[in-house]
């Protein structure tokens, strides 16, 4: 039997292992991505953003513009897959924190489904399969407020990335021409998703091709010209027809997603060269970087020809990602997430070959009948995580410099939910407020009397909802008021009448 590769067989056996391992990944996957999905009131970047422009193109039925309050979207340029999934599930759900992130939690199920799949069929390898899964799904930068439990795009990005590395690897394995297609297709949903941020992975697949020498044979198949054309038509198609309903879409897609993010600091975001790696180490990937590191060298030391092109592949396109996006200007925690499923791949190399050598038969004693040593030995490696996982999802809470900030998104929620009355008519909130803004539309759509309001516009007799504390100064200088609802750093003021000096002035 070769290194780190189980036996193949197609027999009852090798049926009853599939069954208990498609079980498993289900059972695995459940908790971390879908318990308590909707319990966090809405992240205020980007995803209030993205739930603001699904409402509005819910509402409005343009399909191809999006837009947030009211006027077409120039800062959040990215193509508007991931909202068209959202305005589907508003549509089939109703408005609300789960319509807006249960896209993304859908796309990483489907995620770790698609790398499981690849593993029985081309690696023979399902426990690495499912230990690949039981990394992803018990990593803190992949399940979290950003990507996998998040109305953001990375999620859905990092599906089409990841099934295109696979639809590649199962051409050049197979050879069967429709998964070149489908690989070149996925490319083209990944930039629908979230613009060229997709294509980043194109350098290490060209470099695999090269290090199997396919890459030559690739550009002959009829069905690459096929998916490439497929692709020119729908990134190609949307993008025009975008600047043509809304000029000046192209310029805005540069500056916001091409050569402004890449070769300038966007918003202040600016970082030393190794800050991926720094966070990946001590965040994003702990503690299995070490691991990440060992798996690329047993892989290719293995006997196996498919581990061996499947280690190259995930190392190649790891180190090709990495490389790109360390050395753009700006640098977010959550541009790292795609690294998150190679990373796992290569750490999963070390675990199944200690797996593979549990399982041999000179272990069997009378005792140890039925080979028990190997899944005692995985339950025992993924107990701890799997357990932190899923008990920091059953109680979520905000960060201390987050409780504050959110004390208001948990008022409106709680009021949207019926769990508390809604004493105010008017929201004042100066700074961005689109985490806000989609709960006013909820509040408005149940019936309720509220709007937002400038701070220069407020007039007695209004009953304003604020937390921001100088905004709460400016009215207790303006106004005669009472105190009708505060904890948290929130307040519900009635305004009786304007000051005295005020009326003066």
């Amino acid at each position: 039997m070769p290194v780190g590769m189980e036996r193949s067989d197609t027999g009852p056996h090798a049926r009853y292992t599939y069954l208990k391992v498609w079980l498993l990944f289900v059972l695995m996957a459940v908790f971390p991505l879908f318990m308590h999905l909707d319990a966090l009131p809405l992240r205020v970047w980007d995803e209030a953003r993205q739930a603001i422009s699904a409402w509005e193109m819910w509402q409005s039925r343009d399909f191809l513009v999006t837009h947030f309050e009211g006027e077409p979207d120039m800062w959040s340029t990215k193509p508007p897959l991931l909202i068209w999934l959202q305005v589907a599930f508003i549509s089939l759900l109703g408005p609300g924190e789960l319509a807006i992130r249960l896209p993304s939690a859908i796309a990483a199920l489907f995620t770790g489904w698609f790398i499981l799949r690849l593993c029985i069929r081309h690696l023979d390898a399902p426990w690495m399969g499912l230990v690949i899964c039981a990394i992803l799904y018990t990593n803190v930068g992949y399940v979290n407020v950003h990507v996998s439990r998040s109305g953001d795009y990375d999620a859905l990005l990092i599906l089409w990335m990841i099934t295109s590395l696979c639809a590649l690897f199962s051409w050049s394995q197979k050879g069967d021409p429709r998964h070149l297609f489908w690989s070149i297709v996925l490319l083209a949903l990944g930039v629908l998703t979230k613009s060229v941020q997709a294509l980043i992975i194109v350098p290490g697949m060209v470099l695999y091709l090269l290090y199997r020498r396919q890459l030559m044979t690739a550009l002959k198949q009829r069905m690459f010209w096929i998916g490439s054309a497929v692709f020119v038509l729908l990134v190609g198609g949307f993008y025009l027809g975008r600047e043509a309903a809304n000029p000046g879409y192209l310029q805005a897609v540069w500056e916001n997603d091409m050569g402004g993010r890449y070769g300038t600091s966007l918003s202040g975001h600016e970082q030393p060269w190794d800050f991926y790696i720094r966070l990946l180490i001590d965040v994003h990937f702990s503690p299995w970087w070490l691991l990440a590191l060992i798996g690329p060298v047993l892989g290719f030391a293995s006997r196996d020809e498919r581990l061996r092109h499947w280690t190259v592949l995930l190392t190649v396109t790891a180190a090709t990602y990495l490389y790109f996006i360390s050395s753009a200007e700006t640098k977010l925690s959550w541009y790292a997430a795609p690294l998150i499923p190679l990373l796992a791949g290569l750490a999963a190399i070390p675990i199944q070959l200690l797996f593979i050598w549990a399982s041999r038969e000179e272990w069997t004693t009378p005792y140890l009948r039925w080979r028990v040593l190997p899944y005692v030995f995985l339950f025992v490696l993924f107990l701890q995580p799997y357990a932190s996982m899923v008990g920091q999802l059953y109680h979520q809470r905000e960060g201390e410099h987050e409780v504050a900030f959110y004390a208001l998104s948990h008022h409106l929620q709680d009021a949207s939910r019926g769990r508390e009355p809604l004493e105010a008519d008017v929201l004042c909130h100066e700074q961005y407020a689109a985490h806000l803004l989609f709960y006013v539309h909820l509040l408005v759509r149940q019936g309720h009397d509220i709007r937002r309001v400038a701070l220069e516009h407020l007039e007695p007799g209004m009953v304003v909802l604020t937390s921001e504390g100088f905004v709460q100064e400016d009215i207790e200088r303006r106004f005669l008021f009472d105190v009708e609802h505060g904890e948290e750093g929130t307040r519900t003021y009635r305004l009786r009448d304007v000051r005295w000096e005020e009326e003066g002035a």
